[in-house]
């Protein structure tokens, strides 16, 4: 049986993490388009009503994925309008 070490990351309230400033992006807009990549990532987890937000996994999120957080793939676009052609 293999035992992964716990991850002891504080987990901050969404609205207590974009009252600190410490908030790189607007993190309405990033959890609406990239929710399901986010929680997969443990940058974000849901308690409830509320979300809380790993500061440590978030930024390694925003590393990896920022570039293409919150754009519309262009080929999907593409794919629509052959699509609609036809």
């Amino acid at each position: 049986m293999i035992i992964e070490p716990l991850d002891q990351s504080p987990l901050v309230p969404l609205s207590q993490f974009k009252r600190s400033g410490k908030a790189p992006v607007e993190m309405n807009h990033l959890i609406f388009n990239n929710k399901d990549s986010l929680e997969e990532f443990g940058a974000i987890h849901r308690y409830g009503r509320k979300w809380l937000v790993s500061e440590p996994h978030l930024y390694q999120w925003l590393r990896r994925f920022g570039k293409d957080a919150g754009r519309v793939k262009t080929h999907d676009r593409m794919d629509e309008e052959l699509f609609y052609q036809s």
